[in-house]
């Protein structure tokens, strides 16, 4: 008996919070005011051939990147230097450490602690995309930004690393 009466306050319960809203909910793909907008972008700094200059449309990311990081002390991230398949193994290690520095070098200056950025080189072998006829892979000139610790919200890799900078606070 005392579990029918139970069973009835649930009910009972249950029955008025359904009733509690007579608005119609909203559809978010007719109405863009209500839907969530994202800016997912690749975190990765992509290079010119032979060269570790960090490019100047690296400076939105690297922003988004530091800004995190000094708001999240215990945020790690391992700055991935990387190169093409084009000259030798020795030459291509060292570009890729070299643009990795240059990365670890934009994000110190931005404020960010030494202690949250470590930098690893693998030169040319760890190629993501295909060799074309020339050799030439242009997105493999590139230095990955990996999160070790405390990773952004919605941070995901698959084969490059992501993040969706409008959620990234």
């Amino acid at each position: 008996m005392r579990g029918m009466k139970i069973l009835a306050v649930l009910t009972a319960i249950l029955s008025l919070t359904a009733c509690g809203s007579n608005q119609a909910p909203v559809d978010s793909a007719n109405n863009p005011d209500q839907s969530i907008k994202t800016t997912v972008m690749n975190n990765v700094v992509y290079f010119q051939f032979n060269n570790a200059d960090v490019p100047a449309n690296a400076a939105k990311l690297l922003t988004i990147n530091a800004s995190y990081l000094i708001a999240h002390p215990t945020a790690y991230v391992q700055i991935q230097g990387n190169s093409s398949e084009v000259g030798t193994t020795q030459h291509n290690q060292e570009l890729a450490l070299q643009r990795a520095q240059s990365v670890q070098q934009s994000l110190l200056k931005a404020g960010v602690p030494a202690k949250q950025l470590s930098v690893i080189s693998y030169g040319n072998t760890k190629p993501i995309f295909p060799n074309n006829d020339k050799g030439l892979q242009p997105k493999n000139q590139r230095v990955d930004i990996i999160y070790t610790s405390t990773a952004p919200y919605q941070y995901k890799v698959n084969k490059i690393p992501s993040i969706d900078s409008a959620t990234m606070y």
